[in-house]
């Protein structure tokens, strides 16, 4: 569960000097998890600590002042972060809607070329993960992403300018450079704000697979341009480039670093956000590099089977955002109506999305005694996967069915967005938080890279391999996922078995001290 329980004595009763015995309670199972002790000082402690200090486990404020700081929170914070995730999805794939306009005969695309447009943004995303996780811990959170998607506008209005592969291809690679501080980052900064319970709906009204909304009438409306002065693909690389410049901006004077530098609440709603997020036991920011536990997260084999079920869950998003217009357009539509047709694509990612997200908030909600994230997770890999068993085997003449299965294939991101909730959930210590984000978004860059190889162009616009590459991915993500599940019920149930022989449960002196889950042994997993 996710709820926290005050320190008690063995007899039940409450500790009479909790502060001593729960330090010393707390270092012990440091000592013995992390094999030293760690002595916190100031310099190391979170920079929520002196903010925690005013309110202690929910006493001192009222339950009105949390809803209204929620909804203050809520309306800053949910749009703007919407469209840092929906302004790089428009992004990444605008190769895709230039395609259905020439951009392959324009640039003398041959063979795999086009796949390789489509891989090697995730290579500039690759490259720099873990230096992109190093400045997010190092540098002001918002103002670095604010930075990014503005130089990244730049460069994509320059893609409109290419003239031949190789300079596509560079400026790919160097879009997917910039783009690798912005989702960790959004996931540092809802860590930082909501409750365990709370994240899972954020995630899903933030994920959403709603960029087709306007890539679909952009490029829909891009077909009507008639001249010989400049390719007519050009023009959308030039409007969504200069769209995410313009919110670059916007990111940069309205998202706010973290709650303690945040200007549009008062010191007192810092205070009151900060402590609701005790419970979390993860903290708020930490800006000491911790190297012990940089390396805890790679020998954390919870975090190599979330690293696994990133590569599966994924190959289906690199194989179909780059190639559905092809695959539409292959269907017999024009180049027009193709762009139109790609809209439902994001329409079942939204729904996936809310459906799975929404789920894991009411159960939490509901029944927080069950665990249902990994359920839910389940469920939308199997709806993808019967999708991808009627794509793979459905006759090449049932167009209008296909397309119908193609648009279920895009159920994956449900799934996806509902893991990537239980990963923060689960990871304790902002270094360590910092470095497991780094590592899923690696996974994420290597299915991405590996999974448009499977399209061949010599199988347009059918491309069997490739959707047998999305059914086994998906069966292997159901086998992963129940492996994940099993091991955090086992250390729940070890780790209450444990603190039901030493008499204490939980207490604050652990809440901001910047411990990872491993350290902590007062941390629970949600699975």
């Amino acid at each position: 569960m996710d709820s926290k329980i005050e320190p008690t004595t063995a007899a039940g009763q409450p500790s009479e000097d909790t502060s001593k015995n729960n330090n010393d309670y707390a270092v012990g199972e440091v000592h013995e998890l992390g094999g030293k002790t760690q002595q916190h000082d100031l310099a190391k402690e979170d920079i929520a600590a002196e903010l925690a200090e005013m309110f202690q486990g929910g006493q001192g404020y009222t339950q009105k002042e949390v809803w209204r700081l929620r909804w203050k929170v809520d309306l800053r914070l949910i749009p703007i972060l919407w469209f840092n995730v929906l302004l790089p999805a428009m992004d990444k794939v605008s190769h895709a809607t230039a395609a259905l306009y020439g951009l392959k005969t324009d640039l003398n695309l041959v063979g795999n070329q086009y796949a390789w447009i489509g891989s090697v943004f995730y290579f500039g995303y690759l490259v720099w993960c873990f230096p992109s996780g190093s400045l997010l811990q190092k540098l002001p959170i918002a103002k670095t992403m604010s930075g990014a998607m503005m130089l990244w506008g730049i460069l994509l209005i320059g893609s409109g300018f290419v003239k031949t592969f190789s300079q596509l291809m560079a400026c790919r690679f160097l879009l997917g450079l910039l783009e690798a501080p912005i989702v960790p980052g959004n996931l540092l900064i809802l860590s930082m704000w909501y409750t365990r319970p709370e994240q899972s709906l954020r995630y899903g009204l933030m994920y959403t697979g709603l960029s087709t909304c306007f890539t679909g009438p952009i490029g829909y409306a891009i077909g009507f341009i008639k001249t010989d002065s400049f390719h007519v693909w050009s023009t959308f690389f030039w409007i969504c480039g200069g769209m995410t410049f313009l919110y670059g901006l916007v990111v940069g004077i309205f998202l706010p670093d973290n709650p303690v530098k945040a200007k549009f609440i008062s010191e007192r709603e810092k205070a009151i956000a900060v402590d609701r997020v005790r419970i979390n036991q993860t903290g708020i920011e930490n800006k000491t590099f911790k190297k012990e536990q940089c390396i805890e997260a790679l020998l954390d084999i919870r975090v190599w089977l979330m690293f696994l079920f990133n590569i599966w869950i994924s190959i289906p998003n690199g194989g179909l955002t780059n190639f559905s217009p092809l695959i539409v357009k292959g269907l017999g539509y024009t180049s027009q109506r193709s762009a139109l047709l790609t809209i439902p694509n994001g329409i079942v990612q939204t729904a996936s999305s809310y459906i799975c997200n929404g789920g894991v908030f009411l159960a939490v909600r509901y029944m927080p005694q069950y665990h249902f994230r990994g359920a839910f997770i389940m469920f939308g890999v199997i709806v993808g996967l019967i999708a991808a068993i009627f794509l793979y085997t459905l006759p090449t003449t049932a167009y209008h069915s296909r397309l119908a299965a193609l648009y279920m294939s895009f159920f994956y991101l449900g799934p996806y967005i509902v893991a990537l909730s239980l990963i923060g959930a689960n990871t304790a210590g902002h270094t360590k938080k910092v470095t497991v984000n780094a590592m899923m978004f690696i996974a994420y860059c290597v299915s991405n890279i590996i999974a448009p190889q499977f399209f061949k162009t010599a199988q347009a616009p059918l491309y069997p391999l490739g959707f047998g590459a999305i059914l086994g991915s998906y069966i292997l993500s159901l086998l992963t996922i129940g492996v994940y599940m099993a091991l955090c019920w086992y250390e729940n149930k070890r780790r209450d078995a444990r603190d039901a022989a030493a008499g204490a449960v939980v207490h604050q002196d652990t809440d901001f001290k910047d411990l990872t889950d491993k350290q902590n042994l007062h941390f629970r997993y949600v699975w």
